[in-house]
């Protein structure tokens, strides 16, 4: 499966009221800044709506988000790729690291070889591949029917390490976390309705880590067309 079914682009109003609480603390994109290269071009793999690129670019960081959806393309300054992960238009060992956050990345869903396969092929030698997913055993995954945590042991058997991350879903008002936990959990959500809900994520990350990509970006080259691949679009 290359892309995930995601309700993003059908229903903005809900995928907003996420991105607003869903980590409200911002303690994973702490820990993404603290994993990820200072300096050099990093790639959001499925990026949603740019949120997480945006948060995490600096000066010295450009974070280059790849999305396969176009109506989830809204952040017009940032530096856009439209693409699947399964098949990056990327060139080979092009990025200086890379991420994905509750994106495409779910083993006990689909089979996730050919993202992981394309992701580790355009991050330049020894740079990071981190991954951001639910952990379970919160207050939020509590509410559903369904398996929705991550499977760490896979990533773990794979030269990963997993680092918990405790944080929470904080909504702006009662309203906005009943119209998104019942448009997630049907009955459940609406009886379990709460502003604040416990959430734990699981950031899966790689032994080893990369601070600085050697291959600056030359002056007047946009990052995103120097990523690109001579032989994809």
């Amino acid at each position: 499966m290359d892309v995930v079914p995601f309700y993003g682009a059908t229903h903005p109003d809900l995928f907003a009221i996420e991105r607003d609480a869903m980590d409200r603390p911002g303690k994973v994109i702490a820990a993404l800044n603290r994993l990820l290269p200072d300096i050099g071009t990093v790639v959001d793999v499925g990026a949603g709506n740019g949120f997480t690129a945006a948060a995490l670019t600096t000066a010295q960081r450009v974070v280059v988000p790849v999305e396969p959806a176009r109506a989830m393309i809204r952040r017009r300054r940032l530096p856009w790729i439209q693409g699947t992960a399964g098949a990056l238009p990327i060139r080979s060992g092009a990025a200086a690291g890379a991420y994905a956050t509750w994106a495409y990345f779910f083993p006990s869903f689909h089979d996730v070889t050919p993202g992981r396969a394309e992701i580790r092929r355009i991050v330049t030698e020894g740079g990071p591949v981190v991954i951001a997913d639910n952990l379970g055993g919160d207050e939020f995954t509590a509410l559903s029917d369904t398996p929705i945590a991550s499977n760490p042991d896979y990533w773990q058997t794979r030269g990963f390490e997993l680092e918990v991350v405790d944080t929470v879903f904080e909504f702006e008002d009662i309203g906005a976390a009943r119209r998104l936990l019942e448009f997630y959990f049907a009955d459940r959500g609406r009886h379990g309705t709460h502003r604040v809900l416990s959430f734990r994520v699981a950031i899966c990350r790689p032994w080893l880590r990369w601070r600085c990509h050697p291959r600056a970006l030359k002056p007047g080259v946009s990052p995103a067309r120097s990523l690109r691949s001579p032989c994809r679009p």
